[in-house]
């Protein structure tokens, strides 16, 4: 149940800060919109919270990565974060914290925290006598209170009398140490019923680290490995004669809810494949669960001896103290339920790869998470060859899990990092990536976009809504298309195709006459001309490429993850009107040559140079 809070005795001199979806009111001289765009609204009066953090984008999001990187750096007793939380001589368990990691997910309150530094930075540039909030965000509020605080102004939110800096150890153990011991326990049981990996004593050239989806599920069954990711890639292992070991990370889905499940295919996989396929997380053995118990207790006391974490949440330059948004992640990082399975990983990875006979070459699919971090760390610790990051998709400017500045260099990194777009290049060298880390290779997945009878399906009569991999988002870009259901797609059949890794039940939606299903986007293109999707979809990309009229749906409660930002013949839309009239006024496709986001080139020519490095070179013009 929300805490209740006061009234607000409205002070029309002060600021007031709009936290709602309803109609922000306009009796006061600023209004500051939490989660909302200025539409039809008085550009004087009212400022949008979402639109200011997307024009000085780049400032914030260096001051964010800035701000991570000095907790990280932060002295404690003489001893910074990093060294404190050093489980292994040549690894800090920082880079493993949820808070270091940068997820993006609702639960890491990212987006909170910039949007309360882009809000500090307005206060002080419109100047402000006082702030009213209205929210229903307890966070929010405790750090509008705190922020007027510093610069001795008043707020007229009542804020609940709570303590997020000091946790005592009754209280660590009940909320997180506790929970995490079951975790464990149950994690043991889980894992029992894997196959362990130590019976992986063949030799390999190439070691391929993956998620177990997107997948051909009945191929797998017939021996034969039919992934989207590596389709294209895998007839060259054996032209190149490369023996190859697959190790998956399992992801949860309906055909495969348990590991055990995950397993049992994997089992049926190899008896007909001349390839091993197991899963990463295995069956766990009595050192390793020594070493993750030991792991876990060093993460404890390093607990106790960061009692005073809380201070370091203050950005240089600014009165925001961030701490009560990242306090409940810290904890479960350091002492919960997440610490325990992150001890767990280390532990299996480093054994894995220390009884793997030596691999000249790995990859891995880059998102920078706390198992990749593990992953690196264990991959040298054993003194295997070279270590790729494969980046799958163009990255996206506010996905801060691949940034990181000069002071945060010293973050496990692979040798080489493998880029598919001029988009992502750009991105990494302008935070500092050195160009000779970073290597083009073609767009495995999408190089059935460079068909020019592809380019020519810019009509169709269907119509394609994707989802997000948050139902949250999925279900906001439904609200606004549903409205138009009986007048605009009336006569028009609509597909929607939920993100790969989101497991919810979309059934519902057969009663508004839309067909959910999950054939690839190749085949949906074929009668599909308008595509709706999510900001941050990268199915936007590939649907631009394939020359479709792209309508792209932003969010204004998260940051604009749309790899598509500054494209000006993609339409955006932030309610069901503009939807229409997008729909109405369509505006020319693809002004721009698909090159600029993907290399395109089916024969492989970089990827055969990057894997084999005596591969001849070839004049071929990859285009």
């Amino acid at each position: 149940m929300r805490t209740q809070h006061a009234p607000i005795r409205p002070n029309f001199e002060h600021t007031l800060l709009w936290d709602s979806d309803q109609v922000p009111p306009n009796t006061y001289k600023k209004v500051v919109l939490w989660r909302q765009y200025c539409t039809n609204l008085d550009p004087t009066q009212f400022i949008s919270l979402p639109e200011y953090v997307e024009e000085h984008s780049l400032r914030l999001r260096n001051k964010y990565l800035a701000f991570i990187n000095q907790v990280g750096e932060s002295d404690h007793n003489g001893e910074n974060v990093q060294k404190l939380l050093q489980i292994r001589p040549s690894f800090s368990y920082w880079w493993m914290t949820l808070f270091a990691s940068t997820r993006w997910h609702p639960s890491s309150h990212s987006t909170e925290a910039i949007k309360l530094l882009a809000l500090e930075e307005l206060l002080m540039i419109t100047g402000w006598s006082g702030l009213d909030v209205v929210t229903d965000s307890d966070l929010i509020l405790e750090i509008s209170q705190q922020l007027c605080a510093g610069y001795d102004k008043t707020c007229s939110a009542a804020i609940p009398k709570i303590s997020t800096s000091k946790r005592s150890t009754l209280h660590l153990f009940r909320r997180h140490i506790f929970p995490a011991l079951l975790v464990f326990v149950r994690q043991i049981f889980r894992l029992m019923q894997v196959t362990p990996l130590n019976k992986l004593e063949s030799k390999s050239d190439l070691m391929i680290f993956d998620h177990l989806i997107r997948f051909d599920e009945e191929a797998a069954l017939a021996g034969r490995f039919d992934s989207q990711y590596w389709r294209m890639l895998a007839p060259h292992f054996e032209l190149m004669d490369t023996r190859v070991t697959w190790l998956h990370q399992f992801v949860k889905s309906t055909s495969m809810p348990t590991p055990k499940d995950a397993d049992v295919l994997l089992r049926k996989l190899n008896k007909a494949s001349n390839e091993p396929h197991c899963l990463f997380e295995t069956r766990p053995t009595i050192t390793t669960l020594t070493k993750s118990i030991r792991d876990f207790a060093h993460l404890v006391r390093s607990t106790k001896k960061l009692r005073t974490i809380s201070e370091t949440f203050v950005p240089e330059g600014s009165k925001a103290n961030l701490w009560p948004l990242f306090n409940d992640e810290w904890f479960d990082s350091m002492c919960g339920r997440t610490a325990i399975r992150h001890c767990m990983s280390l532990s299996i990875i480093e054994e894995t790869l220390a009884s793997t006979p030596h691999c000249n070459t790995g990859l891995f699919m880059m998102e920078n998470q706390p198992w990749e971090m593990a992953l690196i760390h264990a991959w040298r610790s054993a003194g295997h060859g070279r270590l790729i990051g494969v980046v799958n998709a163009p990255i996206r400017f506010w996905d801060l899990r691949y940034f990181y500045n000069d002071l945060g260099r010293n973050r496990p990194a692979p040798n080489q990092v493998a880029v598919n777009s001029p988009i992502s290049r750009n991105l990494l060298e302008e935070v500092g990536v050195p160009t000779t880390e970073i290597v083009d290779v073609e767009a495995l997945m999408y190089q059935y976009l460079n068909n020019p009878l592809q380019a020519e399906q810019t009509s169709g009569a269907d119509v394609l809504i994707l989802g997000d991999f948050f139902t949250q988002i999925s279900e906001s870009v439904l609200n606004i298309v549903l409205p138009l259901i009986k007048t605009k797609f009336a006569h028009c059949k609509i597909f929607f195709k939920p993100h790969p890794a989101n497991r919810n039940s979309w059934d519902y939606l057969a009663a508004d006459g839309i067909v959910v299903t999950d054939l690839p986007l190749s085949k949906l293109f074929a009668t599909c001309g308008t595509v709706i999707s999510p900001s941050s979809s990268t199915g936007a990309v590939e649907a631009y490429c394939a020359n479709k009229h792209v309508i792209s749906i932003p969010d204004p409660t998260t940051l604009n993850f749309s790899a598509l930002k500054t494209i000006k013949d993609v339409q955006f839309a932030s309610n069901s009107e503009e939807l229409a009239f997008a729909l109405e006024n369509p505006i020319n496709s693809l002004s721009v040559d698909n090159t600029t986001f993907l290399y395109f080139d089916e024969s492989l020519t970089k990827w055969k140079k990057l894997l084999w490095p005596g591969y001849p070179s070839d004049s071929a013009n990859i285009v």
